[in-house]
């Protein structure tokens, strides 16, 4: 649960997120529906990575502009109708000083409570480069993470004839552009089904703006 006095303190963060998990393209989860059962021994069940760069952000007076914060995540087995709480590890940007640090786990992990359980939180060398691909407008992107020693993603755009980024509608109408991983490596005994490398599998990537009132990241 979420203190109503918590709600009081002023932060909004925007910039760009890319995801990454172990089921094909696109992300059964956005579409309502059970993630495949034959790639996760039998088991409806998805792991992946949410990758956050901070364009332009503040916690009360902690400016948190330039940094980078990931989940890595185990969905619950037996998909949404089980109801049972999403797995995390929080990542939190190696070059964040303490108080940058601190605005941060208490923003994620209060954006994570929607969905389950922080499990622990680890400084990480984490880089995102996002570059466009092709001359369509608006571009399409191919992303470049890195977690150092925890997770490794190269993905790709998946395009139209012509070059334009192929996207889905958001859970909240706004728009989700979907790609496919060449690399997607990850390993952390910390998360109990935190070992995979299942390239080829479903990248999406969008915008996400958050404030104390707006805790959901995916548009």
């Amino acid at each position: 649960m979420i203190n109503a006095k918590d709600n009081t303190k002023q932060w909004r963060l925007t910039g760009d997120c890319a995801e990454a998990c172990t089921s094909p393209p696109v992300c059964p989860y956005y579409w309502g529906s059970s993630a495949p059962t034959d790639i996760h021994d039998g088991k409806d069940q998805c792991e992946g990575v949410f990758t956050f760069k901070i364009r332009d952000g503040h916690h009360e007076e902690v400016n948190l502009g330039g940094l980078n914060v990931g989940f890595g995540f185990n969905t619950a087995i037996g998909g949404p109708a089980s109801k049972e709480p999403w797995k995390t590890i929080l990542y939190i940007d190696e070059r964040a000083d303490d108080a940058q640090a601190k605005s941060i786990e208490e923003i994620f992990s209060k954006c994570w409570s929607l969905a389950g359980q922080v499990l622990k939180v680890k400084p990480a060398h984490i880089t995102f480069v996002k570059e466009p691909v092709g001359s369509s407008s608006p571009p399409a992107f191919r992303h470049m993470i890195e977690y150092r020693g925890f997770y490794v993603l190269k993905a790709e755009p998946i395009v139209t004839s012509n070059g334009a980024p192929r996207y889905i509608s958001g859970v909240s109408n706004g728009i989700i552009y979907i790609g496919r991983s060449i690399e997607n490596r990850f390993c952390d005994d910390d998360l109990p089904r935190g070992s995979w490398d299942r390239p080829g599998m479903s990248n999406t990537y969008f915008e996400f703006s958050i404030d104390s009132q707006h805790l959901k990241w995916v548009p």
